[in-house]
């Protein structure tokens, strides 16, 4: 990042930031907002432009929702691991980083289901692989349900 740059975006902040920072001891006395700005963008952008990473649980789109087995219903990619909550699954160790982007393929239907069933956090925890979910008697008992519902014509 330019000199100039940062020094556009710390000349429009407030000069409370910078004091707050240190009261709270966000940052070490001594260092300023040119010390902690550059780190935290780079980190940001890089965050944000690095593409997904390809799903590991399924390699190709799946002819039928693996939940209620409609096949002529459009499907819906389900990560398992809910994104939200993956630096948290990493960090307390419920699950392997390459376990992470697994995938389901899901209509719309059962994919606005399983994330009524529970949190993203509960889902990350109890609930991730397709097996897991289809042990739930409540999943079960709306896959046959929905599996019997037809599209209306108008």
């Amino acid at each position: 990042m330019s000199s100039e740059t940062l020094s556009s975006i710390t000349d429009s902040m407030p000069p409370d930031i910078l004091e707050s920072l240190h009261s709270y001891v966000m940052i070490p006395v001594g260092k300023t907002l040119h010390d902690l700005i550059p780190p935290a963008l780079d980190q940001y952008i890089a965050e944000i432009t690095t593409p997904c990473a390809p799903p590991s649980s399924t390699k190709h789109v799946a002819s039928e929702c693996e939940i209620c087995e409609r096949s002529w219903i459009p499907l819906t990619y389900h990560h398992l691991i809910p994104r939200s909550v993956h630096a948290k699954a990493l960090k307390r160790r419920w699950h392997t980083e390459d376990k992470l982007n697994s995938v389901s393929w899901l209509c719309r239907a059962c994919h606005s289901y399983v994330h009524s069933v529970g949190s993203n956090e509960e889902l990350a925890r109890e609930y991730f692989t397709v097996e897991k979910l289809l042990e739930r008697e409540d999943v079960r008992s709306f896959a046959a349900w929905v599996g019997r519902v037809r599209w209306k014509t108008r």
